[in-house]
């Protein structure tokens, strides 16, 4: 007969390690702790982005010429709110800033579309194109001053068909050969 053990045929099994028995938590704790922190990081990102754009002169000013216009006021409904802005692009070259940006406005009445392309030049912002696009698909063009632009003056010298001198030419001029460049006629 063999020898017995104090417990009999029901010992103990060697209990196992900790990774062995909390494996499958780990993981899926550790898998949404990484994915967790790469949100957060990008949280982070946009909203640095956002609130260094927000306090950009072109954008505040570009709101304020909004906000003062009467017609945006009237179309919207009052006082709106600024959206957050896309579409945006900044780009600044040896001193020169150009941006380009779209912000929504989501007024009491109506809602509306900021569009802005602007380039700023040492501390001063010249906004190139500014409107509010509405749902309707009207725009209310900010830059506009309700006067029309002075037309230019063609000098005298410059307009087409006129030689320099007044006088109307009498024989067209001698049209040059391809690869006949220096030749010069008497």
């Amino acid at each position: 007969m063999p020898p017995t053990s104090p417990e009999g045929d029901y010992a103990p099994v060697p209990r196992q390690g900790w990774w062995n028995r909390n494996w499958k938590w780990a993981v899926s704790v550790g898998c949404l702790g990484l994915l967790g922190s790469c949100f957060c990081f990008a949280a982070i990102v946009v909203g640095w982005g956002y609130a260094s754009f927000k306090d950009m002169g072109a954008y505040t000013e570009a709101i304020a010429e909004a906000q003062e216009d009467p017609h945006v006021q009237q179309a919207l409904g009052g006082t709106f709110k600024a959206g957050f802005p896309r579409d945006s692009q900044v780009s600044s070259i040896n001193g020169h800033t150009h941006a380009e940006f779209v912000v929504p406005l989501d007024g009491p009445k109506a809602d509306g579309t900021l569009h802005a392309v602007a380039d700023k030049d040492d501390d001063t912002w010249t906004f190139r194109t500014l409107f509010v696009q509405l749902e309707d698909g009207s725009r209310i063009d900010l830059l506009e001053t309700g006067e029309a632009p002075p037309e230019e003056e063609v000098p005298h010298e410059l307009e087409p068909g006129v030689p320099p001198n007044g006088t109307e030419p009498s024989e067209p001029p001698a049209q040059k050969r391809p690869g006949h460049d220096h030749d010069i006629e008497l």
